[in-house]
């Protein structure tokens, strides 16, 4: 009866399975010409979209988050002042790069020079600061970087300099800079400095104000191709090696999203002559797609049946229903529900049978949701019913269980050790006792005589 009804309920999720869609993740929904999409739901932890996020490639000024993290988590003071040096200035000389225009002797703060780096793409505001937090070496700062990367767990990262221009070995993923990412969001200052258009840069000994337009093109109003009104921040990149990047999170109807574009390319797409930054107009899509196609939507409950395992020791039932042991929310496409779902049980971690009792709702297992061959959500599996135990079958279960336990067989084996060495005592003993009568039985027959 049991491998019957087990058979029977495993046909029918196997038919139900058939049922749910079979694409890859939702990445069949949406395409994109930059060569790396990372999209991440910031509500779920959840991977949306996911386009070699783990390629190794050149992350350009996408450097520059881990720069003002450790800046920003290691001074003491942000009003500080520091004074620029020639040698920052020699260090990016020739490249061609963005700058504030910073002067070698111009004093500025710590702040200062954080607005530069994040709103300006400063390189070498990125080598200044580098320079101050690294106590005069920017080698250490980079080590420092290093350090920071591998806590987070981003395996795949490593910074040769902390601005971020192409340099053999300096390197990172979508998915290692999704976690920095992450981290930096947390740090209000970091926060508030990203998501600032336009910034100016009070006088110094060297020069008058100066006005500092963001290179992020996303949370500017003035450039509406690009515009999107739910992004805020974070930071843009751009070198031969790593092509057009940005990193953008936006917030809308109470849904938050994190998105890496690296690798998008410079063309023109709308036909006007002019070539466009495709990270901006990829990062906008992508987002206006995740708001107009997903929601959260409850795709398990307490009352459906995942699966059942058999039940020994009890006679009035020889299996247990297990359910979810809570609803389950996760982030689908619009329309779908816990009937577009696959809960499947965890193999290593659902047992094929559990001995009597079982209360309702104890643990037994732990099942995996799927959605389109990617797990959503994992939920425990708890028991169903109550499932009483047999008080004949439990005492014959212990009994068998006692005889079969390790402890038993030492306390048997070492029971018919003694055995034997007492059984091997007395026939010692007795074999000598017959030596010892033998001269007496002897020197009687001789008196006989």
């Amino acid at each position: 009866m049991k491998r019957i009804f087990s058979f029977l309920f495993s046909l029918v999720l196997l038919l139900c399975a058939c049922l749910v869609p079979g694409q890859a993740a939702f990445n069949a929904a949406l395409e994109t010409s930059a060569d790396i999409v990372l999209l991440l739901n910031l509500d779920s932890d959840t991977v949306v979209f996911d386009k070699n996020a783990d390629k190794v490639t050149a992350p350009a000024s996408l450097t520059k988050i881990t720069t003002a993290i450790l800046t920003i988590e290691h001074c003491g003071d942000l009003d500080a002042k520091v004074t620029v040096k020639q040698s920052a200035l020699d260090a990016i000389a020739g490249t061609n790069s963005s700058t504030a225009g910073l002067l070698a002797g111009e004093v500025l703060t710590v702040r200062e020079l954080l607005y530069c780096l994040l709103v300006r793409s400063a390189n070498e505001a990125a080598v200044i600061l580098a320079d101050y937090i690294g106590n005069g070496s920017v080698p250490a700062f980079v080590d420092m970087m290093n350090e920071f990367a591998a806590s987070l767990g981003c395996e795949n990262t490593h910074f040769v300099n902390p601005h971020g221009l192409d340099e053999a070995g300096h390197c990172s993923t979508a998915r290692d800079l999704a976690k920095i990412t992450r981290h930096a969001l947390e740090l209000p200052l970091f926060s508030e400095i990203v998501n600032t258009v336009s910034y100016t840069l009070p006088a110094t000994n060297k020069s008058e104000a100066r006005n500092l337009l963001s290179t992020n093109w996303l949370i500017n109003p003035n450039f509406k191709t690009y515009y999107c009104e739910y992004a805020a921040g974070v930071k843009t990149g751009s070198t031969s090696g790593a092509g057009r990047c940005v990193i953008s999170t936006a917030s809308k109807d109470g849904y938050n999203y994190l998105a890496v574009v690296m690798g998008a390319p410079y063309e023109d797409v709308n036909g006007d002559g002019n070539p466009d930054n495709c990270a901006f107009l990829e990062c906008k899509k992508i987002f206006e797609w995740a708001f107009d196609n997903l929601r959260m939507a409850k795709v398990a409950d307490t009352t459906r049946i995942v699966t059942v395992v058999d039940v020994a020791l009890s006679r009035k039932a020889d299996h247990v229903r297990l359910v979810p042991a809570t609803d389950v929310t996760a982030l689908v496409p619009v329309g779908n529900n816990e009937n577009s779902v696959l809960i499947e049980p965890i193999p290593e971690e659902t047992p094929q049978s559990v001995d009597a009792p079982v209360k309702k709702g104890d643990v037994i297992g732990k099942a995996r949701i799927m959605y389109a061959e990617s797990e959503i959500a994992t939920v425990d599996l708890v028991a169903a019913e109550d499932v009483d135990v047999s008080l004949l079958l439990y005492i014959g279960h212990g009994v068998a269980q006692l005889f079969r336990s390790t402890i038993f067989l030492i306390v048997f084996a070492l029971v018919l050790l003694v055995l034997a060495i007492y059984g091997i005592l007395v026939l010692r003993h007795k074999q000598q006792k017959k030596r010892r009568r033998a001269p007496k039985a002897l020197k009687n027959f001789r008196n006989m005589k």
